[in-house]
């Protein structure tokens, strides 16, 4: 061999040549397993992919369904807090009503009054709010109510408890928003204060007559127009 060179780099490079091919086939058959194993990827992101789609479809439908509950819920809850203020309005014009009689001192007393005008303002506003936003908030609340009832988009015992507080709602609001304005503590005090102010023009009238300008009549007669302005009952 060592006479015929270029027959040795001939073997050589045809030995090289046969490793070559032989690692291209090889590599030939890692690539088709590979994309064997593409194919299978894909296959099972498919599949996959079909799976999620309807639960992906769920959740949006679940969303949408969690906001028109919310849209509902967040009106009667307004609706039940404005509820709790006017009861707690009606506990201090109560409060404030049983210390009027005993109370001796005029400016005092008309301290007193002016406050008394200011809750009496306040429960009529909340008692209009009360009147106006009832009906549409307890609509809303009924509808969603309905909706459950019929398609079952939720749980029994949500439907239960949003139909429970439908009708403790709709029966407090039929109940109490009407007594509240024409025959409970509002009337009442719009009452009690028209007696008050009558009462008040009338001891102004008598100190004018008689003439007494002291500081405390002074004072009491600030505090009367502070009052008088306040009602204009």
């Amino acid at each position: 061999m060592e006479d015929y060179p270029m027959l040795t780099k001939l073997e050589s490079a045809c030995s090289d040549l046969k490793t070559l091919l032989k690692s291209s086939a090889n590599l030939q058959t890692n690539l088709e397993k590979l994309d064997d194993n593409f194919d299978t990827l894909q296959e099972t992101l498919t599949v996959a992919s079909r799976r999620l789609a309807p639960l992906q479809s769920l959740s949006i439908a679940s969303k949408a369904l969690e906001t028109r509950i919310n849209r509902a819920v967040s009106p009667a809850l307004v609706l039940i807090d404005g509820f709790r203020i006017s009861e707690s309005l009606q506990r201090k014009l109560d409060d404030i009503s049983t210390k009027l009689p005993a109370q001796k001192s005029q400016n005092k007393r008309l301290r007193l009054l002016i406050k008394y005008v200011d809750c009496v303002d306040k429960l009529n506003i909340a008692i209009n709010l009360l009147s106006q936003e009832g009906g549409p908030s307890i609509q809303r609340l009924q509808e969603v109510v309905e909706f459950l009832s019929r398609t079952k988009a939720t749980d029994q015992f949500r439907t239960h408890r949003l139909r429970e507080t439908l009708v403790a709602l709709n029966a407090l609001y039929e109940t109490e928003v009407d007594s509240m304005k024409f025959d409970g503590l509002l009337d009442e005090a719009l009452l009690n204060l028209q007696d008050e102010f009558e009462g008040i023009l009338l001891q102004l009238r008598h100190h004018n007559i008689g003439g007494g300008d002291d500081s405390g009549e002074a004072e009491a007669a600030t505090a009367a127009t502070e009052l008088g302005t306040e009602m204009e009952v």
